[in-house]
């Protein structure tokens, strides 16, 4: 992989997460994501949209680019597949990731808000295995 893909994908950017949706038509989202030990994790609640699609058709895209020129543009392509996130591992998964996009003081206040007393429950961890990991300039 390109070092600078690596370090794009790093990054506390936002992530476009594409696939397949129920509807047969492609679905682009916005995500919080982590790129660990080479698959790229994603957090969600329980039966949303964007895990029910996944799981019935793996194959994902993730994007992530900077917003300055010139821009930096990481596409990865994978399967994924939608795994149970037991409550324990979903609130250090979520406790990690909330003040990397957030900031510290922003994060701490969305953990408190989200954690609904600190027990969100048990959420579906989105796991894409990259198959190929693409780096740009423009």
């Amino acid at each position: 992989m390109d070092p600078r893909a690596a370090d794009l994908l790093g990054r506390a950017i936002i992530g476009q997460l594409g696939f397949h949706g129920l509807d047969g038509y492609p679905h682009v989202l916005p995500v919080w994501y982590e790129y660990r030990a080479g698959d790229v994790l994603i957090a969600s609640p329980p039966g949303t949209y964007k895990a029910r699609a996944l799981t019935k058709d793996g194959r994902a895209a993730l994007s992530v680019s900077t917003v300055e020129r010139p821009y930096w543009i990481v596409s990865v392509v994978g399967d994924a597949v939608v795994e149970p996130l037991p409550e324990k591992e979903r609130i250090e998964f979520i406790s990690a990731i909330a003040p990397r996009y957030l900031g510290p003081v922003a994060g701490r206040h969305y953990i408190d808000s989200w954690s609904k007393g600190g027990h969100p429950g048990e959420g579906e961890l989105i796991r894409i295995r990259p198959v190929t990991i693409r780096f740009y300039v423009s």
